[in-house]
């Protein structure tokens, strides 16, 4: 026991767990047992009941205590579930995944490694302490501060180290500020699971790598931070957690342990990394080593990927590599030890602080120590004034015209309503500016949303809802229902309604207009928008496609490869046939959009392309699958007229069936036809026609699709229908229209020609499917929620050029509309994108838009404010200023 501290030393891991899965199971109950009575009696530990307590190792190297069908472990689980209650028990349980602790000969050559690279001393956060070995070794001039999940393991770290702060507590849960520590160390839980942390996690990093940036987040800059990780933090494909370390910090060195190296301690052969990190101020240039990239290499056994760190000094790889079967059973990238650890730990970290001196990424001290963090600098609102901006000048009140604040003449009557109206705009768009800039529910967040809600409340109980209205009678009847018709008016507000902001001070009720009652919208109780999390990698090359089509809408090779970390050979390669390279533009296009549209062209140009050039093979293969299957005679529609039935055919039918040669037929386009001949012999006027309609006359006013008919002369110069001829040329005329389809079936050859002519013209096209559509709608309000029809109408609005919404009443055309904008507009693919509404429902519509966009810019504006040169010359110069 350290005299001056009270605090437990263990000399080595002779102190702490003992190895053996039963004797580790009994120190841990016995521990518990001295926990337990220490908590009756109130008191702290003694000297031996310190070492008792200090032989705690967790139940990660024992999970089998918890397994019911273990007899081995019965008598010893029914006194674990008495000492710890139903709660602790499923705790302790939950907890065997991550329960592992360090072996005190690595954890003190990690301390002299840190003070190799310039620790003297400091507040120190270990993130997931178990029972505090780092802490039970920490120096005296460490102030040490340590995050524990598992009650029970905190209680016993917290009593073996009084001098320390232990907090009882998910890690994803502990708030601080940036930059409190001086340094973080420890051993951060491994897995694939990722705890919900909105803050210090909002891309859901796996909890080892979500430890290490949030561990990043609060250590200030020049600190270091020196952890024991899973191996996958280094080499796992996806780069992104990688990439948002390196925004942080630049990589000191790394050294990888052999298997067996936790064995001691823990009971686990997993492989695991140290990994030190300097903490590098905001617009310092990074200057660590390179560790973004994963790269293949050849070892004993196979080919593996390891990160370029280790493979560019391969000396920090403490032990033999090969390829092996892994803890899990599968084969993967393994290394042997080939003597002590600890020893092996030391000289490496001694190199590492070498060359950490030379290159400047020892600890520094803290600018202006001992400092309290800044807290976050809020924006009250926009310094940008735009065009209409109105603001309250002493007794007054200006509106920004043409760049300058002039005076705007305000009724009295009126003031006191537009101070309070410009009161709540500054209030939400403060408010919305604050929660854009950090996922952290803020005291100032709540202190904004707190001051919105009073405002809101003063207005209304002032003056009713924000859009209120009263209903005028005109005294013109609806033709459709008989009712009068009733005008809506709204009240003046000082002439607020010109302002830019004013759509977003309306947008905060949910208004009902007919029994004019107004709910606040969902910024007065919760957060509606928040930063969108970097997307710095993907986990495979769909997953990374997916990704750049949603930040560009366009397949970028480049942004791939990064996304995935590795060069544009391999990422073609990877992608396969998720995208085709396009003959004759050279771009890659995804495959829904390739393998849509008219394949039948698509088919025959690339069959083209790929006789010079092999690449398009593939889509030669992948084209042929998607072809829609041939139609054949019995399924075709074949009439006179039809477009793609050949004038000659129609010629060759009626010289044969008229028996007539002189008839010749032309087609100039369209319902151009014009036939020639047909009009005498018994076929002609009889067969196939009447006297007075001949078969050539009758196929004529099929092929333009004219109305057939027969009139008579009346004296006067009129005439009228001549009802028994003309239903005799209407029969004649179907019949000849059936012989016609009867006949073109009839040649072998004839039906082949026009069945590949049909086929490729009708039958050639593939509709694309947006149905597993997810765009990512950066901006759109947390409050809502799209539906996948909504979510495949906003896909289609950016991949094609005309969309019709033909969605029925009360399906969310509103948001449909809102969304696709937005992300036409973050896309680039439009400028300044414009909806055109009925006039009685722009306020709704706006309302509604910035509900779900709280903040976009919407520019509002009725045709009256388009009215004469003046209205449109003002409304243009609103329009020229922000990204409305």
């Amino acid at each position: 026991c350290d005299a001056a501290l009270g605090r437990f030393r263990p000399r080595s891991q002779a102190d702490l767990a003992p190895s053996g899965s039963l004797s580790r199971a009994e120190a841990n109950l016995a521990a518990l047992r001295c926990l337990r009575e220490l908590e009756a009696a109130g008191r702290p530990p003694g000297p031996a009941e310190q070492a008792v307590l200090a032989r705690w190792s967790g139940w990660g190297a024992v999970p089998e205590v918890f397994d019911p069908a273990n007899e081995r472990f019965t008598g010893l689980r029914a006194e674990l579930e008495d000492l710890l209650g139903a709660d602790g028990y499923a705790a302790a349980s939950r907890n065997t995944l991550n329960a592992h602790y360090t072996d005190a000969s690595l954890v003190a050559a990690v301390w002299d490694g840190l003070a190799a690279l310039g620790f003297e001393g400091g507040r120190v956060l270990e993130p997931g302490c178990g029972s505090g070995n780092f802490i039970g070794l920490a120096p005296k001039s460490a102030e040490m501060v340590g995050v524990e999940l598992d009650p029970t393991t905190a209680a016993i770290a917290a009593a073996l180290y009084p001098d320390a702060q232990v907090l009882a507590e998910s890690f994803a849960a502990t708030r601080a500020p940036e930059g409190l520590f001086d340094a973080a160390v420890g051993n951060v839980p491994f897995g694939k699971v990722a705890l919900h942390d909105p803050v210090h996690n909002p891309s859901g990093q796996s909890i080892h790598n979500h430890f290490i940036v949030k561990s990043l987040h609060l250590t200030r800059p020049g600190g270091l931070v020196a952890v024991l990780t899973s191996r996958y933090t280094l080499d796992a494909r996806n780069p992104a957690a990688r990439r948002e370390i390196a925004e942080l910090a630049d990589l000191v060195g790394a050294l990888r342990l052999p298997e067996g190296a936790h064995r001691r301690a823990a009971g686990t052969d997993v492989l695991t990394d140290l990994v030190i990190l300097r903490r590098r101020a905001p617009g310092e240039a990074p200057r660590g080593e390179r560790f973004e990239r994963a790269v293949p290499i050849e070892v004993e056994g196979g080919g593996a990927e390891i990160n370029e760190y280790f493979a560019a000094h391969p000396g920090h790889v403490l032990g033999r590599l090969y390829v092996g079967r892994g803890v899990y059973g599968a084969e993967e990238l393994m290394v042997e030890r080939t003597g002590e650890v600890a020893p092996a730990l030391r000289a490496g970290l001694e190199a590492i602080a070498e060359h950490a001196k030379t290159a400047g990424l020892t600890m520094t001290p803290p600018d202006g120590a001992g400092a309290t963090p800044a807290p976050l600098a809020l924006v009250g609102r926009s310094a940008a004034r735009p065009e209409g901006f109105i603001e309250a000048a002493g007794e007054g009140f200006t509106e920004v015209r043409d760049g300058a604040a002039v005076s705007l003449a305000v009724p009295k009557t009126q003031s006191a309503e537009l101070r309070a109206l410009l009161g709540l705009r500054d209030a939400v768009v403060g408010l919305l500016e604050a929660e854009a800039a950090t996922r952290d529910d803020t005291t100032e967040i709540g202190r904004l949303r707190a001051d919105l809600n009073q405002r809101y409340d003063a207005y209304i109980a002032a003056y009713g809802p924000l859009n209120r209205c009263s209903w005028r009678r005109t005294g013109r009847m609806d033709p459709d229902t008989g009712a009068e018709r009733l005008v809506r008016v709204r009240p003046r507000r000082g002439g607020f309604r010109t302002d830019p902001f004013a759509p977003v001070v309306d947008a905060l009720e949910i208004y009902d207009a007919e029994d004019n009652r107004a709910a606040k919208a969902a910024i007065f109780h919760r957060r509606v928008v928040a930063p969108p999390p970097a997307r710095l990698g993907a986990e495979s090359p769909a997953d990374a496609l997916a990704i750049c089509l949603d930040d560009y809408g366009e397949v970028r090779l480049s942004e791939i490869a990064r996304l995935l970390g590795a060069d544009e050979t391999t990422t073609r390669a990877e992608l396969d046939l998720l995208v085709f390279d396009e003959p004759g533009t050279g771009q890659l296009v995804p495959a829904p959009e390739y393998l849509s549209g008219n394949v039948r062209a698509k088919l025959a140009a690339v069959t083209q392309a790929a006789a010079d050039d092999s690449r398009y093979e593939a889509n030669v293969s992948a084209l042929r699958a998607v072809i829609p299957e041939d139609l054949g005679p019995d399924a075709i529609d074949a009439r006179l007229g039809a477009a793609w039935i050949a004038d000659t055919y129609v010629e060759e039918f009626l010289r044969e069936t008229l028996d007539d040669p002189t008839v010749a037929v032309e087609h100039a386009g369209g319902s151009q036809w014009v036939v020639k001949g047909g009009l005498h012999g018994v076929l002609a006027t009889s067969t196939w026609g009447t006297a007075r309609r001949p078969a050539g006359d009758l196929a004529q006013s099929m092929l333009t699709q004219s109305k057939i008919e027969v009139r008579d002369q009346i004296e006067g110069g009129g005439t009228v229908p001549n009802p028994t001829e003309t239903i005799a040329a209407q029969e004649k005329a179907a019949e000849l229209a059936e012989r016609f389809r009867e006949w073109l079936w009839e040649d072998p050859e004839r039906t082949e020609a026009l069945v590949r002519t049909y086929n490729d013209r009708f039958n050639a096209i593939v509709l694309r499917s947006y149905d597993e559509a997810q765009p990512a709608l950066p901006g759109l309000a947390l409050s809502f929620e799209p539906r996948p029809h909504q979510l495949a109408a906003v896909a289609r609005m950016v991949a094609e050029p005309a969309t019709l919404l033909a969605h029925e009443v009360g399906a969310g055309k509103t948001a449909a509309m809102a969304m696709g904008v937005m992300e036409l507009k973050r896309l680039g693919l439009v400028a300044k994108p414009a909806l055109v509404v009925p006039n009685h429902m722009v306020e709704q519509f706006s309302r509604e838009f910035l509900q779900l966009y709280p903040q976009a810019r919407l520019l509002v504006g009725t045709k009256e404010d388009l009215a004469g040169s003046e209205g449109r010359r003002r409304f243009t110069a609103r329009a020229a200023t922000g990204e409305w």
